[in-house]
């Protein structure tokens, strides 16, 4: 998965003013590609490393253009909407639907952008930022583009711009080796400390990535902080908080974000052409949140809830 030198990579969105991802006022840069496929993902427009065809049913006229010009015959029509053999689509590298649609219904989610061109873009934003602020690469999984997130933080951590990455962990170590001079933060997901109960939920062991948040914890002099999702009947149950909360004594750091389970990216799945498998009633409530917050704290913890950060 390592690349060679890069000048550029492929995203989904910029997103200016964030004040929940790092110190100030901060941008984040959505990286397209992931290795896992959580059920519980917000951006599942981010999963795919590269392009993929967003239908907006609501704003389709049904008037059959897109069908007509796609040459390979992916598009037809049924039942008041239109079916994508997504496969085909996938190979597709000249989007003639998107083009003869007239009204916005089919769009390109992720682009490719320059290296040059996103630093263009970053800086345009920095007199917003305040003295705190910076970047954040998020996602997706900055690091499935290893070459490109490099590059990345190395031109604006050499531009005196603070960098932080948003990490699943879940890539090989040197993927994430070459960027780590070029670092000042890193937020590391933390799912599920079982191995099965973690490939059920996200496609993937956590072998890897809890390999990486040690070998992390030894080497990265900059600052980490664990985040957590926290959902209803999956890892919320007090032994596996305490078993959490042994392995980040463990890593000899000592900071955690809890944050909430939200179903906000559910209307997304369909489209990319994907279930929401997630019941959107589980959300926990602030009373059970404040008493997994306290659990983490009896174990030297850190704890911050939600918004609730240091930043």
């Amino acid at each position: 998965m390592v690349q060679a030198q890069l000048s550029g990579g492929y995203i989904f969105d910029i997103q200016g003013f964030s004040v929940h991802d790092g110190p100030g006022c901060r941008t984040l840069i959505f990286f397209k590609g992931c290795p896992l496929h959580c059920s519980w993902c917000s951006n599942p427009e981010g999963i795919s490393p590269f392009p993929e065809l967003l239908y907006k049913i609501d704003k389709c006229n049904s008037d059959l253009l897109c069908v007509e010009s796609c040459p390979a015959g992916a598009i037809s029509f049924g039942q008041g909407s239109l079916h994508f053999e997504r496969g085909k689509c996938s190979a597709c590298t000249t989007h003639e639907c998107i083009r003869a649609c007239c009204t916005g219904a089919l769009q390109l989610g992720g682009n490719f952008i320059s290296t040059a061109d996103l630093y263009t873009k970053i800086r345009r934003d920095r007199q917003y930022w305040g003295d705190k602020g910076g970047i954040t690469l998020t996602g997706g999984e900055p690091f499935y583009q290893p070459g490109f997130a490099m590059e990345v933080l190395k031109i604006c951590y050499e531009g005196i711009i603070h960098t932080a990455v948003e990490t699943c962990g879940n890539v090989p170590w040197k993927n994430i080796e070459p960027s780590l001079p070029f670092l000042d933060w890193i937020f590391f997901d933390l799912k599920h400390l079982d191995p099965e109960i973690h490939q059920r939920a996200t496609g993937q062991s956590n072998t890897m990535l809890l390999d990486n948040a040690m070998r992390l914890s030894r080497t990265f002099p900059g600052r980490i902080v664990f985040r957590m999702p926290v959902i209803p009947g999956f890892n919320d149950d007090e032994e596996h908080l305490r078993r959490t909360a042994g392995f980040i004594n463990s890593t000899e750091r000592n900071e955690l974000n809890i944050l909430p389970v939200h179903h906000l990216g559910r209307e997304k799945y369909p489209l990319t052409g994907r279930n929401y498998s997630m019941d959107p009633s589980q959300i926990p409530r602030e009373a059970e949140m404040l008493k997994i917050q306290s659990i983490f704290s009896r174990y030297g913890i850190h704890c911050y809830f939600g918004s609730d950060t240091p930043f």
